[in-house]
């Protein structure tokens, strides 16, 4: 394996009873996920950039804000990927625009 590894706790989460989940509803659960994203306070953001050629995604996770910046600014001055920013109050769609003349 490449890279860091990341611990989870699938096997302690699968195996536990059900007796110690709270019941919800789908509609609650997707507005619980997708209405109220959590970021830890450690990270500042995460991009995630489509390669608009290939299809294919890539995700960074930033701690330092600068970081970030600086990865943001390559993906638009390639200006072939549609990058979203996740931070802790605003998920973004960032792209460059055409832009249309004005006849």
């Amino acid at each position: 394996m490449s890279g860091k590894y990341y611990p989870n706790n699938f096997d302690a989460i699968a195996e536990a009873p059900d007796e110690l989940f709270e019941p919800c509803t789908f509609e609650e659960f997707m507005e619980w996920r997708l209405a109220m994203w959590q970021i830890p306070s450690s990270i500042s953001c995460i991009i995630r950039a489509e390669c608009m050629d290939t299809g294919k995604i890539k995700e960074h996770v930033y701690i330092k804000p600068h970081a970030a910046k600086k990865r943001l600014i390559k993906y638009m001055a390639d200006g072939n990927y549609r990058v979203t920013v996740a931070d802790h109050e605003f998920i973004s769609l960032v792209g460059i625009h055409a832009q249309t003349d004005p006849d």
